[in-house]
């Protein structure tokens, strides 16, 4: 049905007449609407948007790509195709040879020493290195286990692929964990058949004790090498003392300046004393006998004898270093620092030889150690692949993801429309 013109009636209208005018043109406007809809019909307002076919086959192929293909293939692959995978568990910790107090941090939460814990990581990071597969490879025949020919194509191991790829490899088919706080570690190998698995997890921890083996002799060889060079840089540091002291005392003419200081005090005092008792006389003697009787004198040059005696002794003592031959104070001062060198070299000697008898006694135990105290056993039952989760996961993924394929092409779609 072609919509009809509209007549516009000619000449001036009143108020009433333009609202008539007005109600029948609205009334055959909706008349035209309703006759055209009810041709197209309800549901073709729907399709009639711009894109619709488009957006259509977009949500068809979206579900093939994203939920059908995909579930499709997992549950063939994992429910038919891939293979068992088993599974070998050893448990070990790594200790220390040698009792340590606890501290504070172990005392309050049983965590171990901080030096336990990181020869622990050092064993952990080596069974996920390249050198532990260089290792395994040369031992265990590591190839020839993943390279199963039973194995599924995709689980399989190339045995031509570079070194690179069969680390990645292998750090996927194994796993080490330290479960805290007591610091045990956590073993699991996987492999496709049981005695596998327990033979290449059987070679990680033999490999995982010779590295603690090894880290021992270094550390012990170290320590023992260490040790050595100090005892004897301290021998030869004593011998040299010895010998500086031995010329000292050959110059000086004196085998001991406490001796020589203790020798020369007793000889001032004792001279010192004389001087007073022939003073204390001379005086008693003035008042009853004569100046110059010769007991008189005699006192007197006792007594200037005395004097000059000390002043002798002081001028050896105190001498400056302008007057001619060495004073008695600086060969003894020269001596006693000598001296004092050599009961240093000697101290530290003795505490070298100590320091060289424990790193020997240390040479001969174990610092630290390997505890093996779950054995690999060989299982019964496959722990990979987990059909059922794997499946599931794919399907939900899918799903999840077509989901929001479909939220952004009625995104689009709404905003064409």
């Amino acid at each position: 049905m072609s919509a009809e013109p509209i007549i516009t009636p000619p000449g001036p209208l009143t108020p009433q007449q333009r609202a008539q005018f007005v109600s029948r043109q609205l009334s055959e406007a909706a008349r035209i609407l309703r006759f055209s809809s009810g041709r197209r019909g309800a549901s073709d307002g729907f399709r009639a948007r711009r894109g619709q076919r488009f957006v259509r086959l977009f949500v068809i192929a979206t579900f093939l790509l994203a939920v059908a293909i995909p579930s499709t293939c997992a549950v063939v692959y994992y429910g038919l195709w891939a293979s068992n995978q088993y599974v070998a568990e050893a448990r070990f910790a790594v200790r220390s040879g040698v009792t340590a107090g606890l501290d504070a941090l172990t005392a309050m939460t049983g965590v171990p020493s901080v030096q336990i814990i990181q020869d622990t990581q050092v064993v952990t990071n080596y069974v996920a290195s390249r050198t532990l597969v260089d290792h395994l490879i040369a031992t265990a025949n590591l190839k020839e286990v993943f390279a199963h020919p039973e194995a599924d194509y995709f689980s399989r191991l190339d045995p031509d692929m570079p070194i690179e790829r069969i680390a990645r490899y292998w750090r996927r088919m194994s796993a080490a964990n330290i479960r805290m706080p007591g610091g045990i570690v956590e073993l699991e190998v996987r492999a496709f058949t049981p005695d596998d698995a327990v033979r290449l997890a059987n070679a990680v921890v033999a490999a995982s004790e010779q590295l603690i083996n090894d880290m021992n002799e270094r550390s012990r060889r170290e320590a023992l090498e260490h040790a050595t060079r100090e005892h004897e840089l301290a021998a030869k540091r004593l011998a040299a003392v010895r010998g500086a002291l031995e010329v000292v005392r050959n110059q000086e003419g004196m085998l001991d300046a406490t001796a020589e200081t203790n020798k020369a005090g007793l000889v001032f005092a004792a001279v010192r004393t004389q001087l007073l008792q022939l003073q204390a006389q001379y005086n008693a003697s003035k008042g009853t006998i004569s100046a110059d009787a010769p007991q008189m004198r005699n006192l007197r040059l006792q007594i200037q004898a005395a004097e000059r005696q000390i002043e002798q002794l002081q001028g050896e003592l105190t001498r400056t270093a302008s007057a001619e031959g060495p004073t008695l104070s600086a060969s003894m001062t020269r001596l006693a620092t000598t001296n004092l060198e050599r009961q240093v070299a000697e101290a530290q000697y003795t505490s070298a030889t100590s320091a060289l008898e424990r790193a020997r006694a240390a040479s001969l135990s174990k610092q630290i150690y390997l505890t093996s105290f779950v054995k690999p056993v060989p299982a019964e039952l496959p722990r990979y692949p987990r059909r059922a989760w794997m499946i599931a996961g794919t399907v939900v993924a899918g799903l999840v993801g077509w989901a929001v394929l479909c939220g952004l092409a009625a995104v689009i779609r709404n905003n064409m429309a």
